[in-house]
């Protein structure tokens, strides 16, 4: 009878008589079936990773909120009488130097306007926004506005741009010097 070594991978050897030659192919065999399934494990894994999605989820909260918007560009000059004809009222002066621009989402707007204090007996302030999408009111006098004034009507979901601000300061005849005065005008965008 022939005796056969079995040599593990932990250094111990194992002698087995010549009844047991099959238990030499065994450890090849273990090895060889470990990888086989260790190659399915792996592949299993890498299919269950291409078929097997992930998602998620959010929810997104939108609202357009109610815009309205105007602005001015600057000052307009010094408004100086400074000339007359005879037999008439002095030489009016205007400014159109100042731009406004307005933006609203909203329907049936106007833009209103006001003075914070009355212009001196005697004299006039007139203002007049152009429009090119609503209405403009003409030439509206501020002397006596503390209280606001409709000078654009007919503003409806729209964007204007640049639109000219005219300024107009006018004074009888009878009207003696003025120091120089500042009145502040507001204007508003509203419904």
């Amino acid at each position: 009878m022939k005796n056969s070594v079995l040599h593990t991978d932990t250094g111990c050897s194992l002698t087995l008589g010549s009844g047991y030659d099959y238990l030499q192919a065994i450890p090849f065999l273990v090895k060889t079936i470990s990888s086989i399934i260790l190659m399915a494990v792996i592949g299993s894994g890498n299919l269950l990773s291409q078929t097997v999605g992930s998602s998620a989820t959010q929810s997104v909260t939108i609202e357009v909120k109610p815009i309205s918007k105007i602005t001015v560009t600057g000052n307009p000059g010094p408004l100086l009488i400074n000339d007359a004809t005879a037999g008439s009222n002095l030489t009016p002066v205007t400014d159109n130097n100042t731009k406004y621009s307005v933006t609203t989402n909203l329907d049936n707007m106007k833009i209103v306007a006001s003075i914070n204090d009355r212009m001196p007996a005697g004299t006039k302030l007139l203002i007049r926004l152009s429009s090119a999408k609503a209405a403009s009111v003409g030439y509206v006098d501020l002397s006596a506005a503390l209280e606001p004034v409709d000078v654009v009507t007919g503003i409806s979901r729209e964007s204007e741009a640049n639109q000219s601000i005219t300024y107009a300061f006018a004074a009888n005849a009878d009207v003696s010097t003025i120091p120089t005065q500042s009145r502040t005008i507001t204007l508003t965008l509203t419904d």
